[in-house]
């Protein structure tokens, strides 16, 4: 897709490509060719000060889009000799936030945002292709999450390109997979114990599951940590917030999700409308707080940074 893409050395900055709009998992296996194409851009941002090639940090935002506390990690990445290639999903195609309906951008969408610099960036004579990780806040924790899944990323990159290591922030993790075949990546996930817009069950319970199938995967639990828990903004509950409850759906090997109601309906949701219908049952959970606490961002902080030292350094 991007193929032509080449780099020349010192060549960094806004960078436009092509990416695509599967609506989700289920297209990404089995109708990519014929996906929407969607025009992208990032910008690929080299540090003051660093050894060539740079490690590179693949960012992704969350759900309300680029915010404070995300630059906050990048330019602490940066001052540490980290690059950074920050994607913007929402901006490419028109949209400002989908907190509210999840709809209009999906984690599937993101996952061909960012697996396409992960192969063209591969190519980048000033970056070390060994050692491209990836980190992500909320949906963007999501795409971080699941670009560790190995069934998918053969699909979106079939070179064998793949992330060295992966950082989600408070990632929605609901989607558990009959095939628990997952990157051998170190995965660091950090997450609060009061989250209840991406509840934190739902990650701890899905690594258990990863770590019997030999994945590399930790979880670090912030104490009465809230969604956000890295942002200045005080906790807030916002009413009309889309949220997470706290059970997984089937995620087959085709692709295909399956939702089950509380009364055991079994829905697929592999489609906009698919979606429409779970919304119409009711069962989707409205409202839900996020803010930070100065320590808690503090540590979140330090923990970031230092897993990507440890892993790209």
């Amino acid at each position: 897709m991007n193929e032509k893409i080449n780099f020349k050395e010192n060549e960094f900055g806004y960078i436009e490509y092509k990416s695509k709009n599967p609506y989700e998992f289920y297209q990404i296996f089995n109708e990519l060719d014929q996906a929407e194409p969607q025009d992208s851009f990032g910008w690929l941002i080299f540090p003051e000060n660093g050894k060539k090639p740079y490690p590179l940090a693949v960012c992704v935002h969350g759900s309300d889009n680029w915010s404070g506390h995300h630059h906050e990690h990048i330019l602490n990445f940066l001052e540490n000799g980290i690059a950074v290639f920050r994607v913007h999903s929402f901006d490419s195609r028109g949209v400002a936030s989908t907190a509210e309906d999840q709809l209009a951008v999906t984690a599937a969408m993101m996952m061909v945002d960012v697996v396409e610099p992960l192969k063209f960036l591969s190519r980048h004579p000033d970056i070390d292709a060994n050692k491209i990780a990836i980190t992500g806040w909320s949906l963007g924790g999501m795409v971080a999450f699941y670009t560790a899944w190995e069934p998918i990323m053969e699909k979106l990159a079939p070179n064998g390109e793949r992330f060295c290591a992966h950082l989600p922030f408070y990632p929605p993790t609901f989607l558990n997979p009959d095939e628990h075949r997952w990157s051998k990546a170190p995965i660091l996930n950090l997450i609060g114990s009061d989250d209840d817009y991406t509840p934190g069950i739902l990650v701890k319970d899905i690594c258990k599951e990863m770590k019997k199938a030999g994945a590399d995967v930790e979880v670090y639990e912030f104490k009465k940590g809230h969604h956000s828990f890295d942002s200045i903004h005080p906790v807030t509950f916002w009413p009309e917030a889309l949220a997470i409850n706290e059970k997984f759906a089937q995620l087959k090997n085709d692709g295909s999700i399956t939702f089950i109601t509380d009364e055991g309906k079994a829905m697929s949701a592999n489609s906009f409308e698919d979606r429409v219908k779970i919304f119409e049952t009711g069962e989707i959970k409205f409202g839900a707080h996020s803010g930070g606490d100065w320590s808690i961002r503090r540590d979140a902080m330090d923990q970031a940074l230092s897993f990507m030292k440890k892993h790209l350094l």
